[in-house]
């Protein structure tokens, strides 16, 4: 019965509201409604992405509009069934208003005074002062990945083209990737999760600890393909990271600390400024 009154409502708000459409602009297309709510053609025109087919722009208008009536449609069915109480939300507004404005205006204090240059020496100070902050939850590598057809495969010549450290070897790896591998990766010689390589790889192995502390390689061969690691150094979870792991972490951490540094001082000296002017009462209980 209920659900009934508020669609019998609905019509008649409908109803009513072409008065207001006669009053629209020209070019004002109404393309959906909910009671007096209305929603334009050009308002639809503005949500829709430049440069894509008619038909995505279709599709993408028919999306919209849909999510518009439901939304406006759980709104008024909101309003008549929440108190008036439960319907004011000024006071929401007014905190969220508030706190946005302060947010705002410590963001441009922070950019106008903050000193953001985060040093080498910032970062590696904090490093050896909070050595116990940055131990391992993963494990990790240095290492070199390639993974070749399996017919093309020469393990022995891989293994030792890996391990080189001469140009000629280098070189000899690069053009033999290029020819035949379908994938060959370096990491740019940075720590890398090692879980991230396994999951490249055929599961070939259960105890990540143990395969690092064993071997310089790890190989592993599916159908189609032959896949190779060439461990250069590991960390164990549980182990101290390396600095050159964390030291984009740190300087983050040193900068949000600066930050919440700032912010406090600065709440500081507009409280003493509030209270050498006399700006503000507080009363006696």
């Amino acid at each position: 019965m209920r659900r009934g009154l508020f669609f019998i409502v609905l019509i008649l708000s409908i109803l009513s509201g072409c008065r207001f459409f006669n009053h629209l602009a020209p070019g004002d297309d109404v393309v959906a409604s909910v009671g007096e709510k209305i929603l334009l053609r050009r308002e639809l025109a503005n949500i829709i992405q430049k440069g894509i087919t008619k038909t995505d722009s279709l599709n993408q208008a028919k999306s919209y509009e849909q999510r518009w009536v439901r939304h406006e449609l759980m709104l008024t069915m909101a309003e008549e069934n929440l108190s008036d109480d439960q319907k004011d939300v000024q006071r929401e507004l007014d905190e969220y208003r508030s706190s946005l404005i302060i947010h705002r205006y410590q963001q441009q204090l922070i950019s106008q005074k903050l000193d953001t240059v985060i040093t080498e020496t910032d970062i590696r100070q904090f490093y050896d002062k909070h050595l116990d902050q940055f131990l391992l939850d993963m494990n990790i590598v240095k290492a070199d990945y390639i993974e070749v057809p399996k017919n093309l495969a020469k393990p022995d010549l891989l293994k030792r083209l890996m391990v080189a450290t001469d140009d000629k070897s280098n070189q000899e790896l690069a053009k033999f990737s290029f020819q035949y591998a379908t994938r060959f990766e370096e990491f740019n010689g940075q720590w890398v999760d090692f879980s991230h390589i396994r999951s490249m790889m055929p599961p070939s192995f259960t105890s990540p600890d143990a395969t690092l502390k064993r071997n310089s390689f790890i190989e592993a061969y599916d159908d189609n393909k032959y896949y190779l690691v060439a461990i250069k150094e590991y960390k164990l979870i549980g182990d101290k990271a390396p600095f050159e792991f964390v030291n984009t972490r740190i300087a983050n951490l040193i900068l949000n600390t600066r930050k919440m540094e700032f912010i406090d001082e600065l709440e500081k000296n507009i409280y003493k400024k509030g209270t050498d002017e006399n700006l503000f009462k507080i009363k006696d209980r």
